[in-house]
């Protein structure tokens, strides 16, 4: 110390600039590190690089034990055993919170002389790693005798404190994956939970609707009934129609976000599935006051699809039409072919649908602004689109002049 220094001040050992950059990057390595075995390799490599060591060390502490972690050296020192604190330098900086510097190892009574005779060791440095409560140390060694200088000794305590932050970090950071794993596997349990409640739910309705629409047709097709009550039952048949067809477009949507959406095929007579969809679907139409009619023109004998999904499809573009169409207006079921494909239509005689936003009503919740909270729950037509999709077919909309619109479902017939 010199004579003009106070000596309570502390003198700084000034550090060369190669050795700060070589110190700055090292600590911004560190920041970027994710892991432990991450912080180890850098710590490891810094430190022989900041004192011009021969080897390297991280040590780790493991409750009572030592456990030497890593390493960086000119030939094997002590990677992955563990020693008791008190009998290793390592346990001894870890104890006492702070550096140590032997220049001779074998004139130190702190030296298990006989734990480093195998080894190229003659002088060290060790330091410990978060000085208030160490959690490891880092230490240097060298092949042939060396006096550890005071820089030497700033620079490995500099670069312990950074990794004690970036174990740290390391840590918080494993912390927060955990949490957010387990956030995820929540939301997935909750996710699962939703849909298993659903498919219960989509069974439960579905079986007393189609109960509540069988009766229905029955009184409808009762020529003793009344007009009065034909028309309640009408009523009656319209809402478990309704009931029934949500809940399934429900599940089929479900099925699509979980990759179990998938058509059924078989052999289907088209005239008995227009048929079957014109019969559901008339005393819906008449209740509000909607001619319903069906047109086909050349259509072949049969096709194969998925006959409950495509009956479905119409019956979804059809009461699409009744709920736009104004009373008295005319909703047309049409089938033909156009080369490859069937074609099926339904128009409407309703406001229409303005280009921009036709390829968008396809999308599960999605409704027009002038509709309805009533009218629909956004299921109908992300349906269809996933119907006709999944059977390799198309589905479009075109205007129906001089007003409405016109949904056009086409499917190979070819499969």
């Amino acid at each position: 110390m010199r004579d003009d220094v106070p000596a309570n001040v502390t003198t700084l050992v000034p550090v060369p600039a190669p050795a700060v950059q070589q110190l700055v990057a090292t600590v911004q390595e560190l920041s970027l590190a994710r892991d432990l075995d991450r912080v180890m390799a850098i710590v490891r490599t810094a430190a022989r690089r900041l004192t011009g060591a021969d080897g390297a060390t991280f040590v780790l502490r493991d409750q009572d034990r030592c456990y030497y972690a890593d390493e960086d050296a000119i030939s094997p020192l002590w990677k992955g055993q563990r020693f008791p604190m008190e009998a290793c330098v390592s346990g001894w900086a870890m104890i006492h919170r702070e550096p140590v510097a032997i220049p001779d190892i074998y004139a130190d009574p702190r030296i298990p002389a006989d734990a480093y005779r195998p080894t190229f060791v003659k002088s060290l440095v060790m330091v410990p790693i978060r000085a208030a409560d160490p959690v490891g140390a880092i230490g240097t060694y060298w092949a042939t005798p060396h006096v550890p200088s005071q820089q030497e000794i700033e620079l490995l305590a500099t670069l312990a404190n950074s990794t004690s932050i970036a174990m740290e970090n390391v840590q918080l950071y494993a912390e927060l994956e955990a949490r957010v794993a387990q956030r995820t596997a929540d939301l997935v349990r909750v996710q699962r939970q939703k849909e298993e409640l659903a498919q219960l739910l989509v069974h439960d309705l579905r079986s007393p609707a189609s109960g509540i629409m069988l009766a229905s047709k029955l009184r409808l097709r009762d020529r003793s009934t009344s007009e009065a009550d034909l028309q309640r039952w009408r009523n009656v048949h319209t809402s478990a129609e309704a009931i029934h067809r949500m809940a399934m477009n429900l599940l089929d949507v479900m099925r699509s976000e979980d990759g179990t959406f998938t058509p059924r095929l078989t052999n289907v007579t088209i005239a008995k599935l227009l048929a079957d969809v014109i019969d559901q679907m008339t005393p819906i139409a008449a209740g509000t006051g909607h001619p319903l009619v069906h047109e086909a023109h050349d259509v072949p004998a049969a096709i194969a699809c998925d006959e409950e999904m495509i009956r479905r499809l119409l019956q979804n573009l059809i009461d699409n039409a009744i709920r736009h169409t104004p009373a008295g207006g005319r909703v047309t079921l049409r089938a033909s072919t156009t080369a490859d494909m069937l074609e099926l239509r339904v128009l409407d005689e309703g406001p229409g649908i303005p280009p921009e936003h036709r390829e968008a009503v396809f999308a599960k919740g999605v409704r027009l602004l002038d509709e309805k909270p009533a009218s629909g729950r956004g299921l109908g037509l992300a349906f269809c689109k996933l119907a006709a999709t999944a059977h390799g077919g198309t589905i479009a909309i075109e205007t129906n002049e001089p007003h409405g619109c016109v949904f056009v479902v086409r499917l190979p017939l070819a499969r």
